[in-house]
């Protein structure tokens, strides 16, 4: 009767012990049919966090049928980069309409910050370039941890580079959409094809809020990641907190951020 008792109590630790970063992991490395066996046990916490994901996949690919080749790619009327938001009174945010002494032709951006959801905490670093106002080149990498109750820490580490088109090129609006692949280390060690939309408003002087959504299909599942969050602009520095969350392989990883960009 002992051992029952032992074994009852250190069934739910050994469970509990494996994480979510390495649930993550098992289910974005296996196939259809060991990914749903695996799933299943996770469920209760996925659900909502599946539904999310499938609701703006869906609002994202009804949205390209509607708006078809003209609202994807729009004209391509002339802009440029002011030195930064804010700089002029009229021009809240990143592109002007015309060349005034002072705008760039091209925008380089530096973006890092850290991630907290209770046992897993991770660092992002995004690197955006802009070769022309209407096209640019983004990399990025993302790497979260997570200490368990083993004493072990789980790594999970994803890269990703993005081809964007800024469709919306207004003087406090920027909204663009992109294609890419994102690379999943570790025990995943697998590639996979992403899209991504994004918006930023520049509301109100000297603050501005950003939101996306990228998704990332990785063997049989997928890797989905929105964000929401709010930045304070101080000339060519940005500062912002905020709020991400995760979908790695059907396990919801949610927490807040805070971090820094700088604009050359």
């Amino acid at each position: 009767m002992k051992k029952l008792l032992l074994l009852l109590f250190f069934i739910p630790i050994i469970g509990y012990s494996q994480g979510k970063l390495s649930g993550a992991k098992q289910n974005l490395s296996s196939s259809s049919s060991s990914s749903s066996s695996s799933s299943s046990s996770s469920s209760s916490s996925s659900d909502d966090d599946d539904f999310v994901g499938g609701l703006f996949a869906e609002i994202f690919i009804d949205l390209f049928l509607f708006v078809g080749y003209e609202g994807l790619f729009g004209n391509l009327d002339a802009r440029h980069f002011s030195p930064h938001p804010y700089y002029y009174d009229n021009v809240n945010g990143e592109y002007d309409f015309g060349a005034i002494e002072g705008d760039k032709r091209s925008l380089l951006n530096a973006n890092a910050n850290y991630f907290t959801a209770n046992s897993i905490q991770g660092f992002e670093t995004k690197i955006n370039y802009r070769f022309i106002p209407v096209l640019g080149a983004e990399l990025s990498h993302t790497s979260l941890f997570e200490s368990n109750i083993s004493g072990n820490t789980d790594h999970f580490n994803m890269t990703s580079l993005m081809l964007k088109y800024y469709r919306i090129r207004e003087r406090s609006v920027t909204g663009y959409w992109g294609i890419g692949a994102t690379y999943v280390g570790d025990e995943v060690d697998t590639t996979g094809f992403s899209y991504q939309v994004g918006l930023d408003v520049y509301a109100l002087r000297p603050i501005s809020l950003h939101s996306s959504y990228k998704q990332s299909f990785i063997n049989d599942s997928s890797i989905d990641q929105l964000q929401l969050q709010l930045k304070y602009h101080r000339k060519k520095m940005g500062y912002y907190a905020g709020y991400n969350n995760y979908s790695l392989g059907g396990i919801r990883v949610d927490g807040f951020v805070l971090g820094a960009e700088v604009r050359f």
